[in-house]
């Protein structure tokens, strides 16, 4: 059976099998991020697992690799063969076949059990192992690592069938494999495992021996307790770093994003782009919404339906023990997997999940719940099967199953068309190693770009396992301050004066490369460059000395940082602010917004940064200042001070210079700290001020200079 699920996997992925060694499926997006995820894992593995949190993008933010799925269930299979060839793409591709075998295995297996009959349960493997949905899911390797849930199920049901502990393990340790291969599943494969759960002790209760009955059965309860306690054990590590970055980020997903990737209940007669069968018949889906679950397996779930009645079994068939229990248990599954693909805009308990569940509000496509409908509708359509094909002499039977098959497999069939994707780079093979041997530091590459997947900025991800240091860009499921700053409207880098204090900045978070791929430019204009030259003249201008040159790339080594002071944050203690303490050069009404604690409100200058705008604050009492504190908002980031100045004004009226230059590697600092409002910090020498000046010195024919929020700092004397 496992060798006909793989040679089937062969022929309807031809021919990534025999390009798995330098080719990926679907597009160069989340393939190859998945990819050098199976790959630093993998690293991190032979040493012990130390560090496989800090992976190497978004420097220089703590615990990166939490931001997306880690895949660790995924690479402890995978890690050998990434040590024994050095090609991430070769163990991406083997998982990805490997993903069909299991699928089809472990529905085999939970099918075999409940029904009891070989040709049923091959149908059900290969509904499973090849449903349509999977075709939309060729880029998310995490997500068609689904067959994990057959097999822990198979073993839950055997363990209520036995009452055999070792069958308990095969659930407890599936079920931990696959949490720790998709965070998706971790939650989404608890709703059934919760419900055959409570089902199966409250059947066992009912059926206590006694007159009193219902009573509870304290072993099994014992076991699955322990059971639970062992895949929790499993997790934590992954839990609690993911625990840390909910915290110190504030991830959530908003219920607006959640209803995009929310199902209708038209989506489930829409079929994946490039699906065989269907094409002429179905719309194609948007997205992730393509949730088509083929006919045959409808049909066939829709006979079993049919066959809860006695009256549908005649005197030779055997009726398999248990089989309206796991219809209805299953067919409860199958309905509220549909009802909890629609998520939170319908009424129901995908709301009820998200307020109760702990890190529920993470996930963001709730139609991935087609996973679950896609598991019940096999394991039902295949009860249809048995039902049907024990009604036929054994020769029609083996035709109709045939006939069944194909027709499964043909449901789920989209022509795969894998993309190269050259796992040694060897174009960067010069750049990598000039890195790699260079001083210590973190790598910025250009061109930049925002949130939005593209294929150059996964490869330069890809590249930190050639080069050994970290970048600020990257990919995941959530999106980073700095690179979405550099990359986005009012980026330093497409304003020539600001290029120095870019660089100053980047060389205080400890960059220390940056990389221009001109041929990246190219028919890009919205990256701010028609020309890239323009831009290497810019960074060797602003450098000092031009740049090395590697095929098309050109690259920097910047200076080191310089040295700052530390500074003694228990000396300092905050200033309240009120109204009466401020003025500005215009607007002065708007000056509320800066210390009322809401980065999304802001006092803005009346014009385009011109260098006569001002912000003052007068104290009464002299004082040391000895901090001031500016944030933003992602949507205010192009209004930063093009150049500043911090005056303080003495009792006798004069002033004195306490900071004068860019504002960038302030800001760029908040941004790297990747906290809340990208708190840029500016600590000021020991002074005696009456008032400050904040005054905004550079120009922008485009930008307003907006401050969200104002923070001042008095420093007492030690």
């Amino acid at each position: 059976m496992a060798a006909a699920i793989a040679a089937l996997t062969i022929i309807v992925t031809h021919p990534l099998p025999w390009e798995a060694s330098w080719a990926l499926p679907w597009d160069l997006g989340d393939p190859v991020f998945g990819a050098f995820v199976l790959g630093w894992d993998a690293s991190r593995m032979s040493h012990g697992f130390i560090g496989v949190w800090s992976a190497p993008f978004y420097f220089p933010l703590p615990d990166t690799l939490a931001l997306a799925e880690h895949l660790l269930g995924i690479a402890v299979f995978t890690a050998p063969i990434v040590w024994l060839t050095g090609n991430p793409v070769l163990a991406h591709n083997v998982a990805f076949l490997a993903s069909y075998v299991l699928s089809g295995v472990g529905m085999y297996m939970l099918a075999r059990s409940l029904w009891g009959r070989r040709d049923a349960a091959f149908l059900a493997a290969l509904a499973f192992a090849f449903a349509p949905h999977r075709a939309m899911h060729f880029s998310h390797l995490q997500v068609l690592m689904s067959g994990w849930m057959p097999l822990s199920l198979w073993g839950l049901h055997r363990y209520f069938a036995t009452g055999s502990r070792r069958f308990l393990a095969v659930f407890a340790g599936a079920f931990a494999v696959l949490g720790l291969s998709n965070g998706y599943f971790l939650y989404f494969f608890s709703v059934p495992v919760a419900l055959i759960v409570t089902c199966e002790l409250a059947r066992a209760a009912a059926a206590g021996p006694g007159p009193r009955r219902m009573r509870l059965p304290w072993r099994a309860i014992a076991d699955l307790a322990v059971a639970a306690m062992a895949i929790l054990a499993a997790i934590a590590p992954a839990a609690l770093a993911y625990t840390r970055v909910r915290r110190a980020y504030g991830f959530r997903r908003a219920v607006d994003e959640m209803a995009g990737f929310s199902a209708a209940w038209s989506d489930y007669l829409r079929i994946p782009s490039g699906s065989w069968l269907w094409s002429s018949v179905l719309d194609v889906g948007a997205g992730e919404r393509t949730l088509f679950p083929g006919l045959t397996i409808v049909v066939l779930a829709g006979i079993a339906a049919l066959t809860v009645r006695r009256a549908a079994w005649s005197a030779r068939m055997r009726r398999p023990t248990g089989w309206s229990w796991h219809l209805g248990i299953y067919s409860f599954i199958l309905g509220l997997a549909v009802w909890l693909s629609a998520g939170p805009s319908t009424p129901g308990p995908y709301a009820w999940l998200l307020r109760t569940l702990p890190g529920f509000d993470g996930l963001r496509v709730p139609a991935r719940f087609i996973v679950i409908v896609a598991l019940a509708l096999s394991v039902l359509g295949s009860a249809g099967a048995a039902w049907l094909l024990g009604r036929l002499r054994s020769r029609t039977a083996v035709a109709v199953a045939a006939l069944l098959g194909a027709g499964l497999v043909l449901e789920g069939y989209s022509p795969m068309h894998p993309v190269p994707f050259r796992h040694d780079q060897p174009v960067r093979a010069q750049l990598n190693n000039w890195i790699r041997n260079g001083p210590p530091g973190a790598v910025l590459e250009l061109p930049i770009v925002g949130p939005a997947v593209e294929a150059f900025t996964v490869a330069y991800q890809y590249n930190t396992l050639r080069h050994g240091r970290p970048i600020v860009n990257g990919y995941s499921g959530y999106g980073y301050g700095l690179q979405d700053f550099l990359g986005g409207a009012g980026s330093p880098l497409t304003e020539p004066d600001a290029i120095s204090g870019m660089l100053d900045g980047l060389r205080s978070i400890g960059v220390r490369y940056v990389v221009v791929h001109q041929s990246l430019f190219s028919d890009r204009p919205e990256l701010g460059w028609r020309d890239p030259k323009d831009l290497v003249e810019a960074l060797d201008h602003a450098v000092g000395r031009r740049g090395r040159q590697f095929n098309d790339a050109v690259a920097w080594l910047l200076d080191p940082p310089r040295h700052r002071m530390p500074v003694q944050e228990s000396l300092l203690s905050p200033v309240r602010l009120s109204e009466s303490m401020l003025t500005a050069s215009s607007l002065p009404g708007h000056l509320r917004y800066v210390y009322d604690g809401d980065v999304g409100t802001n006092w803005v200058s009346a014009g385009p940064q011109a260098g006569g705008e001002w912000v003052r604050l007068s104290f009464g009492d002299e004082i040391d200042v000895g901090r001031l504190v500016l944030m933003t908002s992602p949507y205010g980031l192009p209004s930063y001070a093009r150049g500043m100045d911090v005056e303080s004004e003495t009792p006798d009226g004069s002033r004195l210079t306490l900071y004068s230059g860019s504002f960038l590697p302030r800001l760029i600092e908040g941004l790297a700290s990747g906290r809340a409002g990208a708190p840029a910090v500016i600590d000021l020498p020991s002074n005696r001020s009456r008032a400050l000046w904040v005054r905004q010195t550079g120009r922008s024919d485009r930008w307003v200079w907006a401050i969200h929020e104002l923070e001042v700092f008095r420093r007492r004397t030690p």
